[in-house]
């Protein structure tokens, strides 16, 4: 039998833990205590978000059956699921909004969405003056090969394409804080894997190298922040 979307999901975040925690290191000075975690699967932020102290954390989760696995599995009072669950809802701003939240946090999720200008214009509206949205986004549109259709991209981002994309959700709105690639070394193997092998599968062999490079990638990049990378890192401060 198959395993289900969420079986995998939870496979994959199980073995994905040292590179999320490297993914929220890039975000941690901007985070505040109030939080929304757009996106959030089965809370793989959720430990890195409370050890950093936050007040109050809500993720927001389309899929029915990560919502519930999500219920389950994290029983901190601090911790809870928004009512409204689709990301480009004007609802979901006004739910932000009341819950005072300071800081939007969405890894991974805007290039799943469609509307990614609504989405965005969400968690703009859904953040308190002077909180930060933060960002990241898989870049370089010419690395979109097998590995982007099986996750469900609809797309890749440039730099300039990010831009866009804040100015037409409401870049009046919003300063940029920060824009920078992210993690360089996994440009060369998604490339091979998803445009030269065009792979329909993410093998678990993927992980342990990832994680065996990260002590040494993380190392770098915090010194060098690197001309290219798999995603881009962006911070926007809510005027």
């Amino acid at each position: 039998m198959s395993e289900s979307h969420a079986e995998f999901y939870e496979r994959w975040s199980a073995m994905a833990r040292p590179y999320f925690a490297w993914q929220f290191a890039q975000f941690r000075p901007f985070i505040g205590r109030r939080v929304a975690d757009i996106g959030c699967g089965l809370g793989s932020f959720v430990e890195h978000f409370l050890a950093a102290g936050v007040a109050a954390y809500f993720g927001v989760e389309p899929d029915p059956e990560l919502r519930a696995r999500f219920s389950r599995q994290h029983r901190d009072g601090r911790v809870r699921l928004t009512s409204t669950a689709d990301a480009t809802s004007p609802l979901l701003a006004e739910e932000l909004r009341a819950a005072g939240i300071d800081t939007t946090f969405s890894v991974n999720v805007l290039e799943h969405i469609e509307r990614d200008d609504l989405a965005l214009r969400r968690m703009i509206e859904g953040t308190k003056k002077s909180g930060h949205i933060c960002l990241l986004v898989p870049a370089h549109p010419f690395l979109y090969g097998t590995l982007d259709a099986l996750d469900g991209h609809y797309r890749r981002y440039t730099k300039a394409s990010l831009r866009e994309l804040v100015a037409k959700a409401g870049g009046d709105q919003v300063e940029w804080v920060e824009l920078r690639h992210f993690n360089a070394l996994a440009v060369f193997g998604w490339f091979l894997k998803g445009r030269v092998l065009k792979e329909k599968t993410q093998a678990n062999e993927n992980y342990a190298l990832m994680n065996a490079a990260l002590p040494v990638v993380s190392r770098l990049e915090s010194v060098i922040h690197p001309p290219f990378g798999l995603s881009l890192v962006a911070v926007l401060r809510r005027k």
